[in-house]
Order: C-alpha cells, then sequence, then structure tokens
C-alpha cells in the first residue's frame, strides 16, 4: 500500500499541468515517463540483498539522495515549462525569466502578499522534496521485497507504457524537459554574425520617435467582438492624427519573442539583429556592435529614452549609447501612483514633448516604452484633459490601484481589460500626435510582441502591429515598397521582421 501511494504521488508530481485560472496546479490522468524508467530500470536489476527497509544494495542512500534531487528538480522545470507555454503561450526560457520571477509575482500577488507567502513556499518545496525522497525509499523497499516475476511483469509494463506517448503527459518527460532548460541555460554566448548596421537614414533632419506599445500584438484584433472595439478606437486615433496633419501607413512585422520579453524586440529593432533567445540578448549588449542610437546620434541626433517601467539599474543603457535615459527616477512624474507600474503613459508622451521635443536645437531621436497594456491591464487611468493638468499635479484625484493580486481574474476579464488598456494607448496617442509633435517628424509606434497567451486564449502569432505617422508624405510613400498601406488594422501578413527595420530604414533613405 504504501509502494503504491509513492508510485502515484510522484507520478502526479512529474505530471501536473499548469492552468490559468483556480485550482491552477492540476494533475492529469497520464503515466509519467520518467517514473517509468525508474521502475523498469530497477526492476531489472537484481536484488543482491535486503539492507533496510528504504535502501536497496542498487539504490544507496547517496544515490536515493541524488535520484531524489534529479526528480523533484525536473519536476519543477517541467511545471515551469508548462506554466509558460499555458500562461504565456511560448516554453520557459530560463535566462530570460527566472530573473524577472520575484518582479512578476510581486505584480500578480502584492509584494506584501509575496513576502508573506514566499517563506511558506520555500518550506513547502523542502518539504515535497523529503516526500519525494521518502516516497523512493518506498519503492525501492518493495522493489526489494517483489518476487522475481513480479519484479519482471512491472518492467515489462513500463517498457509498453514508455513505447506509448498516448499515455504520457503533456509536455513528456521531466528529465527531457530539464535538460534542453539546462542547455540553454549553460549554452556558450551566442555568436553575433549579422553585419553592422549601415550610416543613419537621411530623413532631413525630421525627428524619429519609436513609441513601443507593451504587448500590442495582431492577435488583438482576431477575436470580432475585441476588434470592433480596436476599429472604433483606430478611427479614433486617425482622426485625431488627421488634426495634427499627419497621415498614416501601417503593416505586420515579426517579432522575436511571444508573450514577454519586451527586451528582445527592442534590442532586435535597435540593432539590427534577430534577438530570439536571452543567450543572443547578452551576446548582442556585450559587444561592440553599434546600435542603430549611436548611427543617429553620429548624424548629429540628440537621443533620448523615455522609459517608465524602468525602476531600477539598466546597463543596457550604456551599450545603446543614449544621451538622456528619462526612467522612473528621472523622468519627473509627481502625481499619485497608477498600479504597478506607478507612472501613466500619458504623463510619459508629455514628458517627452516637455524634455526633448519643445526646445530641441538638433533633431531628436526618442525610444519610448508605452507600459500600461502590459498585464494586468489595470488600472486604466482617465484620459487627462489638458494635458499640462500634470504640471500642477491635478491630473488624477488619487492613487489607482492594480487589481492584479485581488480576486483571480479569469480568461475572459483579463481579454476584456485588455482590449480597454489598448484603447487608452491609442488615445493618448492621438492626442499626442494632435498636438505634442510640434516639428517634422517620423513617429513609429510598434507593439513588442503577443500578449500573454491566458489572455487571448488560443492566438499563436508572432506578428505585432507597426504604424508609421507624419505630416510629410515623403516620409511615409517609401515604405509602400515594403508592403505598408494607409490603414491602422493591418490584415496582411508579411515576412518583415524587427530586425530588418534599421537596415531598410536606411536603403529607403540612403544619404547623399
Amino acid at each position: 500500500m504504501l509502494a503504491a501511494l509513492a508510485a502515484v504521488g510522484l507520478n502526479a508530481l512529474l505530471s501536473l499541468e499548469a492552468a490559468p485560472d483556480a485550482p491552477w496546479v492540476r494533475p492529469v490522468a497520464a503515466a509519467s515517463p520518467d517514473l517509468l524508467l525508474v521502475v523498469l530500470v530497477a526492476c531489472c536489476v537484481p536484488v543482491a540483498a535486503r539492507t533496510g527497509p528504504f535502501a536497496s544494495p542498487v539504490l544507496t542512500s547517496a544515490g536515493q539522495c541524488v535520484l531524489s534531487v534529479l526528480l523533484f528538480t525536473a519536476a519543477l522545470v517541467r511545471f515551469g515549462d508548462r506554466v509558460a507555454r499555458e500562461l504565456l503561450g511560448r516554453p520557459l526560457d530560463a535566462a530570460g525569466d527566472l530573473p524577472h520571477l520575484g518582479n512578476v509575482a510581486g505584480m500578480l500577488f502584492g509584494e506584501a502578499s509575496l513576502a508573506l507567502w514566499a517563506p511558506l513556499v520555500g518550506i513547502g518545496a523542502l518539504a515535497a522534496a523529503g516526500l519525494v525522497h521518502a516516497a523512493l525509499g518506498a519503492l525501492a523497499s518493495a522493489r526489494i521485497r517483489a518476487s522475481r516475476g513480479l519484479r519482471y511483469s512491472a518492467a515489462l509494463l513500463s517498457g509498453l507504457l514508455l513505447l506509448a506517448p498516448a499515455v504520457h503527459p503533456p509536455g513528456g518527460s521531466a528529465f527531457l524537459t530539464a535538460a534542453s532548460v539546462a542547455s540553454d541555460w549553460f549554452a556558450p554566448e551566442a555568436e553575433i554574425t549579422e553585419p553592422p548596421l549601415p550610416e543613419a537614414p537621411d530623413l532631413g533632419n525630421a525627428d524619429l520617435l519609436l513609441v513601443f506599445v507593451e504587448s500590442y500584438g495582431v492577435a488583438a484584433f482576431e477575436d470580432a467582438r475585441r476588434r470592433v472595439r480596436l476599429e472604433a478606437a483606430a478611427g479614433r486615433l486617425a482622426d485625431d492624427a488627421a488634426v495634427g496633419g499627419f497621415d498614416f501607413r501601417s503593416a505586420q512585422v515579426q517579432s522575436p519573442t511571444f508573450g514577454g520579453g519586451s527586451w528582445k524586440a527592442h534590442a532586435a529593432l535597435l540593432s539590427g539583429v534577430w534577438v530570439d533567445g536571452e543567450d543572443r540578448y547578452r551576446a548582442l549588449v556585450r559587444s561592440d556592435r553599434e546600435s542603430l542610437v549611436k548611427r543617429f546620434a553620429a548624424a548629429g541626433y540628440r537621443t533620448a529614452a523615455f522609459e517608465p517601467g524602468i525602476q531600477g539599474l539598466w546597463p543596457e543603457g550604456d551599450w545603446y549609447g543614449f544621451e538622456a535615459i528619462y526612467d522612473a527616477s528621472r523622468i519627473g512624474y509627481a502625481g499619485p501612483p497608477i498600479g504597478w507600474w506607478t507612472i501613466p503613459d500619458q504623463f510619459t508622451l508629455y514628458a517627452l514633448h516637455n524634455e526633448e521635443l519643445a526646445a530641441a536645437d538638433r533633431p531628436v531621436f526618442a525610444k519610448v516604452s508605452l507600459i500600461t497594456s502590459h498585464i494586468p491591464y489595470w488600472p486604466v487611468p482617465p484620459y487627462v484633459t489638458p494635458w499640462n493638468r500634470f504640471d500642477d499635479g491635478t491630473a488624477y484625484d488619487g492613487p489607482l490601484r492594480s487589481v492584479a493580486h485581488d480576486d483571480a481574474r479569469n480568461e475572459a476579464e483579463l481579454s476584456e481589460r485588455y482590449a480597454t488598456s489598448l484603447e487608452h494607448q491609442f488615445r493618448i496617442l492621438g492626442g499626442f500626435l494632435r498636438g505634442f509633435v510640434p516639428r517634422r517628424a517620423l513617429v513609429a509606434v510598434i507593439g513588442d510582441h503577443q500578449p500573454p497567451r491566458l489572455s487571448l486564449h488560443d492566438s499563436d502569432t508572432w506578428a505585432t502591429p507597426i504604424h508609421l505617422f507624419s505630416q510629410d508624405p515623403e516620409l511615409l510613400s517609401p515604405f509602400e515598397t515594403l508592403g505598408f498601406a494607409r490603414t491602422l488594422i493591418p490584415r496582411v501578413g508579411t515576412s518583415w521582421r524587427m530586425s530588418d527595420f534599421p537596415r531598410d530604414l536606411s536603403a529607403l533613405f540612403p544619404r547623399r
């Protein structure tokens, strides 16, 4: 009986599935190939002697400890991969995901709750590891007591089930998953082979503003009801842009990341390197390659980054070469905190105008990150008008709290709030184009990646919209050769990738 309970418990641990709603951890009716392999090997090795109730000549105490650690670690890695696939829509990228685990947990559950639960989770993990050790001991003891015929029968059954993938859990072997993740984690530094960027394009001294919209993917338009809402919001954006004298062109562009990892998408567009993994990102920012930022600086542009989501050190900023970096501490927001990120995107655009555009004595190259559309997509602050209410702190009555760590959110509600956050982004972009771009400019609005899978269910496209706005037709018409069209809902997929942007920009606007 004890051995049967041990086998069921180990099998459940190695077969757990993640779900986006409670209960978030669910066992499945499947046979773990890892446990089957352990049983097969153990039953095929002859028993020489009995040495105790929880030991075997084949599985020594040290071996039992090692196997326990390996099984428990593999189970954790496999479950992490299942969480990433279920919630984000992509495999686990340990090097890119794990360093941000604490921040994500704090955002979703609240820092106070995290401080309370983190020690309990640690104690629970240690207890679970101990149970794995005890369960292996129980199986080893049962193996010693079993007759030869029973052992061989168990080995035969295990072998047959190993050859039947249909009975294995989703994701298959925990050992193989852990090995794959470990190989990525410990892989040698990637080699960047793309050629250096050409010199900066000749935009006739027009400003170039690159505005990344968090989690803005083509998948946003795939649901019919959500598309109706976003088409209406896009129509208002077009009207606001027209009041400011702007026309537009749009297309789809392939992002190198999905469901998260914004920094990789930003790096791809600003470097001309396809940054589809954390290893390539690390290799890029450690290299002596020059970014698009430095190319524009060499052409006489003032370069600045507006990064309200950066609340600590950002050493990559030195690699990019920005002259000024307006992070959360420098951007100058003095109002009440708006959710987890504190700083509303409308203020970020207002700061771009006040700090860089309004009194610039040379053309400006600016990178801007808008973050309201980052999960949990709430709170969405009210649109502030007039914008100068930010000057005296009267923009909002008080703080707006994130709902991320209130009651559990279901997928339908997340999808609804995601659409609301994009409506807000369209609204503030329209207001910005309407009155806060004082000079000739090319404004590129780019979705960095799809939202996490739990927000949009089964979408698997990696394409994101890119919109170009300008008051000068000569800055827009060349893009039509790349498939850009006069729409704000780009429906036609292209093979254009984010890393193509800097080279194509230089090719469309060559220096004479």
